[in-house]
Order: C-alpha cells, then structure tokens, then sequence
C-alpha cells in the first residue's frame, strides 16, 4: 500500500485509522520541522514508538525514573551491568528483579505513548508508510495498542491543547501557589472538581457547592511541586505525567484559582541589578574629615606590612608572585572530581540515548545534579565534542581555561567507551 504526502492533505488520526482498519503491518515515518519519529504497526496495532530528537525524553530510562519506578542509584547499577554484558536496559532491570515484569511492560507502553500523542499537536509535516510482510519488536514486554484507543485520546488532546495553550503559553512560565482561603482535599475519580473545557473558549469551574476544594492526586502533586521558581519545562520533566496531563493540571489549578503566574520576577530582578547608580550624587556626599584621616593612615599602613603578609600575593616590584593558596588548590581538586563526574554522566547518557549529549545542560537532573554543572567559582564546565572523543574543560579563579582541569573521553559510535586516563598539559585550548 503506498501511503505518503503532507499532513496538511491527510491527518494523522486518517492515517491512523486507516492503517487499523486495513490492519496493516508496517512503519510509519513522520518527517517535521524539528523532529523525524517513526512509528511501528503489527496487523494495525502500534507496538513500537521512536523520536530523533526527544530521546532523553522518551528512553527507558528516564521513564521509569519520570514514573517513579527506578532511582538514579538503581539505573546507575544498571547500567554499569549493561557496559560489561551488552544485554538490554529492560532485560536488566527485570532480571535482577530491580522492576517487575509489569513495571516494564507499563513503562514501554508509557514511553510509546508519550512519542505517538506529541505528534496530535503537529500542524504540517510529511508521511511515508512503509509496508512490511513481519517486524521485530520487543514481543515479551511490548503489548500492542489498538489504533482505536490512541484515536480517541488524540482527539481528547486536540480539542482541549488549544484551550490550555490560552493560560499555560511557554514552559518558560512560572508559577507559585495561592492563598485561596478554602481547604483543598483530595480525592479521586468522579469526586474531583472539573473544569469545563467550552470549544468557544475560556473554561468555567464547577462548583462543589463548599468550602472545599476537591483536586486529584495528580493535580496535589503539581500543585505541590510549585515554589514559584521552577519554570513549567522544569515542572513536566519533574512530573510522572505526561506532557499533556501535567499542563492540563497546571490549566485546571489555574482556573481555580489555587495557583498564579509569577509576573516579570526575572526581569524586575535584572532591572534593579542593572539600575544605573547617580555619580553625582555619590560625589556631593561629604565625608567628614576625622573619617579621612583614619581611612588614610589603615592604608598607609597596609602597603607598608603587605610584603612582609605570607598569605599575600603581592610583593615588592622585581620579586615573583605568590604561590596559589592551599584554599586555591582545594577547590581545584573539587572542580576535578566534577569533571570526572561530569565524563561518568556523559557515558550514562550515551548509553541510554545512543548519542552524547548536545550540551551540558542536557545532563541535568536525571545523569547528574545542576549543582555540578558549574565549578567552585561559579564558571560552567566546557564541552567539547570530536569525532573520537570529547573533553570537559575546567577553569581558574580568573575564569581561564586550566589545561590541568580538563577530561578527554574516546567514543564508540552510539556506545561511550569505558573510561580512559585523563589527559593533562600539553595542549593548548583557543576559546
């Protein structure tokens, strides 16, 4: 069956539908502006799911942990194991009986549906079905999932994402609780509190005829993650839920009024950072003369005994400068131990994604702490990728580069190779 051409031409739930209904077994290849996701059919059931450039989203491993199935202790385990067998994450972690056969299975099945439902917010893009007589796919832990049910949440999402969109605009948004006076209790099932969401626009809240406040479990956990700082990308990657039911609960809490926007807090913060200090004004203050007198004689003083200070770099002119400071070389040797922990993240996250990742920033949370992206003096470490290797640069207090605080890695490709001595001097790093 040749099946291809533009979204804007055939809809993805007419794709959909007609690969169910022909139970048609084959991949389905979808081609965006930003993303290419391919995804797998079996007699017209989905069994398999994959995206080019959401993989630290969508692996295994960040969706157990996403779901609070796995600990970062436990993946790391894991995937030390995997280094040394070459066996599969999921084989891993069910084989030593650090997740359940089922805990699998609902993680694979969440992991293909968080891949298949971003592609209902897709406007335009091109598709290509390719018809196959037999697949492979993970028969044991993979269960198929009917076209029909993911029809029907896709239309759930396209008639309710354009409403969220309203009041949750960016995941560069921020949002903090609000004293609302009622109690808020939560509950489950036909008891919470609905919104109403109205194709003509704003959504109305229901009234529970009470003082209370009835939420869902899953909207207490959204609502008690907020702190008035994490951004709403932060919140979701935080979440157990997906991209859609954790945006859809922040719209819910929203229209509550349990929770509000924190409005311009960065940028009143810059603002006053940035305020310009009036010269003038500082140069009309008088000093009184005492004052002066005292301030002249402690640095009179201070010049005279600098020299002779042994925890002072400055010395007379012609002698050489100071040794760096035993404090200095402390913190050096923590800023290694953060660029050795830095190169274990990296092969973690090569593992699990078959690729290194673009940016430091990427590491952070799930590979490493966002306290370790950055070294003692609050410079951000330097990532550099080669065709070979990579290498994590470290600074001086003076914010230069330290040829004695740098890693060089080698690389396999789509598999980080075990870790090699670090290199140091010797090079010369350009900025």
């Amino acid at each position: 069956m040749a099946l291809e051409g533009t979204l804007r031409d055939f809809s993805l739930a007419d794709i959909f539908q007609l690969i169910g209904l022909q139970r048609k077994t084959g991949v389905l290849t979808l081609s965006g502006t930003d993303d290419t996701v391919t995804v797998t059919f079996l007699d017209g059931k989905v069994v398999g799911a994959d995206s080019g450039s959401h993989r630290l989203e969508t692996r295994l491993g960040h969706v157990l942990m996403k779901s609070g199935m796995l600990t970062q202790d436990q993946l790391g385990r894991a995937l030390e194991i995997q280094k040394e067998t070459l066996q599969r994450l999921g084989f891993i972690l069910t084989h030593y009986q650090i997740i359940s056969n089922d805990s699998l299975k609902q993680a694979l099945q969440l992991q293909i549906l968080q891949i298949v439902y971003r592609l209902f917010r897709w406007k335009d893009g091109e598709y290509h079905f390719s018809q196959e007589t037999t697949i492979e796919y993970d028969r044991d832990n993979v269960v198929p999932i009917s076209a029909e049910s993911i029809l029907m949440e896709g239309a759930r999402m396209i008639d309710e994402w354009p409403i969220i969109e309203k009041r949750i605009r960016s995941s560069d948004q921020v949002f903090r609780r609000k004293g609302s006076g009622h109690e808020i209790v939560v509950v489950g099932g036909e008891d919470v509190d609905e919104v109403d969401f109205e194709p003509a626009g704003s959504a109305k809240k229901k009234k529970s005829g009470g003082e209370k406040i009835r939420i869902s479990e899953e909207e207490k956990q959204i609502y008690d993650s907020l702190d008035g700082k994490r951004t709403v990308g932060d919140i979701i990657e935080m979440s157990r839920l997906s991209e859609f039911d954790t945006s859809k609960a922040l719209y819910e809490l929203l229209t509550r009024d349990l929770i509000e926007e924190v409005r311009g807090a960065a940028e009143a913060g810059m603002a006053q950072a940035a305020a310009p200090v009036d010269e003038l004004a500082v140069a009309e203050t008088p000093v009184p003369l005492p004052l002066v007198v005292l301030l002249a004689g402690i640095a009179i003083a201070s010049i005279v005994t600098s020299f002779k200070n042994p925890l002072n770099s400055i010395g007379p002119i012609g002698t050489k400068a100071a040794r760096a400071s035993a404090p200095i070389e402390a913190l050096k040797s923590i800023s290694l131990e953060r660029i050795h922990s830095l190169g274990d993240a990296i092969e973690r996250y090569n593992v699990i994604n078959g690729h290194l990742p673009v940016r430091l920033l990427d590491l952070a949370p799930y590979y490493i702490s966002p306290a370790l992206l950055n070294d003692p003096w609050g410079n951000a470490y330097k990532y550099l990728q080669q065709p070979s290797r990579y290498l994590v640069i470290g600074f001086s207090p003076d914010g230069k580069a330290d040829t004695d605080l740098f890693l060089s890695r080698g690389i396999d490709t789509g598999v980080a190779s075990a870790p090699t001595k670090p290199q140091r001097g010797g090079i010369t790093l350009i900025d």
